[in-house]
C-alpha cells in the first residue's frame, strides 16, 4: 500500500480557464464524492499512461471563489506517494497555460514536503507529525515557523530550549527517544520549489 500524500492546491489565473476546471469538478460531483485523478485525465482527453503522468489519487474537497479582480479554485488531493502535479500541468497546457497553480505537498511516511508558490498561500515553514501523550495526534499540522512548533514541544514537555538554536532543537526534539515507543514529535521543513 503505498504512502498518502496531501495537496493543497490554490489555483488562479483567467476566469475562462479557472472556470473550466472548476465547472468539471462541479459536473463530476466534487465535494459529493471522490474524484479519480485518472477520470479527470480522460475527460481532458490526456493520454497519462503515455505521457508517464500519474494519477494515483483523488480530489476531495473543492471550493471556488470569484470576485471582479480574481477568480480562485482550492482544492486538494490524496495521491499515492507524491503529489499528482504533472497532470494539473497538463491541464493549464490544454487550457492554453492560463492558470497559475501553487501548491503544498505533505507525505509524512517518506517525509515529502514541500510548496511551490505564485501567490501568497503557503507562507508556513514546517510541519509536524505527532502522536501519543503528551502530544494530540496528528499528521502534517502546519505551523508558521519552526520556532512556533519548538514551542509547541516544549509546552507540551516542560523540557527548555536554553542555547540551543532553533535548529539544534528541531534536531534535537526529532531524534529525541521517549519512554513509549508509539510516542513522536517530528518537525520537517517545506522546501521551496
Amino acid at each position: 500500500m503505498a504512502n498518502q500524500a496531501t495537496t493543497i492546491y490554490k489555483v488562479t489565473g483567467t476566469q475562462k480557464a479557472v472556470s473550466n476546471l472548476w465547472n468539471t469538478l462541479q459536473r463530476m460531483e466534487v465535494n459529493s464524492r471522490n474524484i479519480w485523478l485518472d477520470d479527470l485525465a480522460k475527460h481532458y482527453g490526456i493520454d497519462y499512461q503515455k505521457k508517464h503522468i500519474s494519477v494515483r489519487g483523488h480530489i476531495y474537497w473543492a471550493e471556488y471563489e470569484e470576485d471582479e479582480d480574481t477568480s480562485l479554485l482550492s482544492f486538494e488531493t490524496e495521491t499515492a506517494w507524491d503529489a499528482c502535479n504533472d497532470l494539473f500541468f497538463e491541464i493549464n497546457r490544454l487550457l492554453d497555460d492560463e492558470l497559475s497553480i501553487s501548491y503544498r505537498c505533505c507525505e509524512c511516511g517518506c517525509e515529502v514536503y514541500y510548496t511551490h508558490d505564485e501567490g501568497d498561500y503557503f507562507p508556513e515553514e514546517c510541519c509536524v507529525s505527532a502522536s501519543d501523550e503528551p502530544f494530540e495526534d496528528c499528521c502534517d499540522d502546519v505551523y508558521g515557523t519552526i520556532g512556533e512548533a519548538i514551542r509547541e514541544w516544549t509546552s507540551k514537555t516542560g523540557i527548555e530550549q536554553g542555547e540551543r538554536t532553533d535548529e539544534q532543537m528541531m534536531d534535537f526534539i526529532n531524534e529525541y527517544e521517549y519512554e513509549d515507543d508509539d510516542t513522536y514529535f517530528y518537525i520537517r521543513t517545506f522546501t521551496f520549489e
